[in-house]
Parts: structure tokens; C-alpha cells; sequence
């Protein structure tokens, strides 16, 4: 995998919640964390644009008290991420992102009087690597297209009628974020396309997303398929 990315975006999110019938103390409180990691390799040197994304899951459990001990965290997720592929450079940041999240959904857990015994987390991470036309050819000669197709981690295009009824046309400013599947920025007065859950991407971008994976490539929305 790459050492480094022309982009890379993180977030975590809170899960499902199973609560129980009575209080439970905060030492017997644990964490699952799942991390989903999709690195998406893109050419731009092809008409039209090619991308090709490989997606992987793995799910670790540790005590509540870990997130304010960084170092033994750190020690924990360690192995995780190398087993994902993801660059080692980047570990201290996720690590941190995974702490502060983690910490204010607990804290947020407690206030609301939800009794549970395990805080279930979503870690969710995307990476762009940009490619040569003879590289992504190589790259995709390594995955088969059966083995893609039995994947389980998001690797499901989204349903055909849903991308027409639900994403939506906005108007951007020149201000605005660039577009995280491809890197370019928006031109002033110029049309994106919306997804439900928010982001805005180019349309011909998120188009092309979708014929792939039915999760939104920021934040794992998901899309009828």
C-alpha cells in the first residue's frame, strides 16, 4: 500500500446502541471499534477518468479506560492498522481522532442514561493514491473481479433508481471543499451533486463512485442496493 496519500479523511461515528435493564459501571465499559479502510486508486491521465477502489475491515475490542491512556491505545491499533495497509505516518492522528470521538460519544452515552456494556464504534477511513494507466492496470490485474465481487465491505454499487431519486443538484461557490474523490475544486457558480447525507462531490465523480460502492466515500452513508 501507499506511504503516503494525495488525500486522506477520517471520522467516527457512534453505532448501533444495545442497551441494558440496569447501570452499568464504567470499568466494565468496553469498546468495539470497527475500521473500514477504502483506498481508492485514481488516473487522471484517462478519458473517461478511472478509479478503482480496495476496501478492508477488521474489528478490535479494548477497555473504555484505554482512550485516556494514548500510549496503550496506540499499542493496541497499532497491529490493526498495519493489517489494513494503512501507512504507518499516519497512525498518531488516527489514534488521536479515535480518542477525542471516542470520549466525547461515551461521555455523551452516559449523559443520555443509556446503560450498555459495549460502546460500538465506526472508524471510517478513505484514501486517495493518484496512478499511472500502467499502474492501475497492474493494480486491478491483483483483484480479480469475482474476488471484488464477494466482498462484504461496500464494494456493492448503489441501486441504479436510487442515484436518480435521491442525489441531488446544488449550486457551489468557489470557496467551497474540493471534491474528496478526485481532489479538484469546485469552480465558482458551478453544479455538484448531493448526497443525502450532505457531502458534495462532481457529479461525474460520485457517479462513478456509486457504480462501485453504495456507501458515501466520506461518511458511509448507505444507499439502497
Amino acid at each position: 500500500m501507499a506511504s503516503v496519500y494525495d488525500v486522506f479523511v477520517h471520522h467516527v461515528f457512534p453505532s448501533q446502541i444495545i442497551r441494558e435493564t440496569h447501570a452499568v459501571p464504567s470499568s466494565q465499559f468496553q469498546v468495539e471499534l470497527t475500521l473500514d479502510f477504502t483506498l481508492l486508486f485514481r488516473c487522471l491521465d484517462s478519458v473517461p477518468l478511472l478509479s478503482f477502489p480496495v476496501a478492508a475491515r477488521e474489528t478490535v475490542a479494548f477497555d473504555l479506560m484505554l482512550l485516556h491512556q494514548r500510549n496503550r491505545l496506540h499499542q493496541v491499533l497499532a497491529p490493526v492498522f498495519t493489517g489494513l495497509g494503512i501507512s504507518a505516518s499516519y497512525d498518531d492522528t488516527m489514534v488521536d481522532t479515535i480518542i477525542r470521538r471516542g470520549l466525547e460519544i461515551a461521555e455523551w452515552t452516559f449523559e443520555m442514561g443509556f446503560n450498555c456494556t459495549v460502546l460500538r464504534l465506526d472508524s471510517v477511513i478513505h484514501a486517495t493514491v493518484m496512478v499511472s494507466a500502467a499502474c492501475l492496470e497492474f493494480i486491478m490485474s491483483r483483484f480479480p473481479a469475482e474476488e471484488m465481487e464477494t466482498s462484504d465491505h461496500g464494494m456493492v454499487p448503489a441501486l441504479e433508481s436510487s442515484v436518480e431519486e435521491m442525489i441531488t443538484t446544488v449550486r457551489v461557490d468557489g470557496g467551497d471543499d474540493d471534491c474528496t474523490i478526485c481532489l479538484e475544486g469546485f469552480e465558482g457558480g458551478s453544479y455538484a451533486a448531493r448526497m443525502p447525507c450532505s457531502h458534495v462531490f462532481h457529479g461525474e465523480c460520485i457517479e462513478e463512485w456509486l457504480k462501485q460502492s453504495h456507501y458515501c466515500p466520506v461518511c458511509r452513508f448507505e444507499m439502497p442496493y
